[in-house]
């Protein structure tokens, strides 16, 4: 309490104009303090504005690729998938598609390497989709004319099994 009485006896003898620097120099550092008090808040909510603004500009983009997405499938929904061990299900696809099995052989475990012939190019193209809505993968697909028998195509073709 001294101290505030001796602080008040001094602004009391100071002239007039002292005393409009001093409570002007005390407000300044007042408003300072506050501000510098208050400065970390105001640069976090502009971050988190900035950041709210690019997110908002990402979500948008994403929405606009949602159709592009939707065309990306695979065209095999509602294709059941087959039972049996993969080679079996390799056969049944193979006879569905109307071709000659030349040779079928396990390269490695859920490797398997496929000789076919066949008169349409088409039905060994069918049988790679079907065998890829099944779950595999068609790692080599080769095809080519073939002179030896009465089919025009002969292929060549590694499919992994991924499941």
């Amino acid at each position: 309490m001294k101290s505030l009485s001796s602080v008040g006896d001094w602004f009391a003898q100071l002239q007039s104009r002292e005393r409009v620097i001093v409570v002007a120099g005390a407000a300044i550092v007042v408003i300072a303090a506050i501000y510098m008090a208050l400065l970390p808040s105001i640069e976090k909510a502009a971050e988190l504005e900035q950041r709210y603004q690019a997110l908002q500009s990402d979500l948008k983009w994403l929405e606009e690729q949602s159709t592009a997405v939707g065309r990306l499938g695979n065209r095999c929904p509602g294709k059941m998938l087959q039972k049996g061990s993969d080679m079996d299900v390799i056969t049944l696809m193979i006879r569905r598609n109307q071709l000659k099995l030349v040779n079928l052989a396990e390269q490695a475990q859920w490797t398997f390497q496929l000789t076919l012939e066949s008169a349409n190019a088409n039905r060994i193209l069918r049988l790679a989709h079907q065998l890829a809505c099944q779950g595999m993968i068609i790692n080599t697909l080769e095809i080519s004319p073939t002179a030896t028998t009465g089919m025009s195509l002969a292929a060549t073709m590694e499919v992994q099994n991924v499941e």
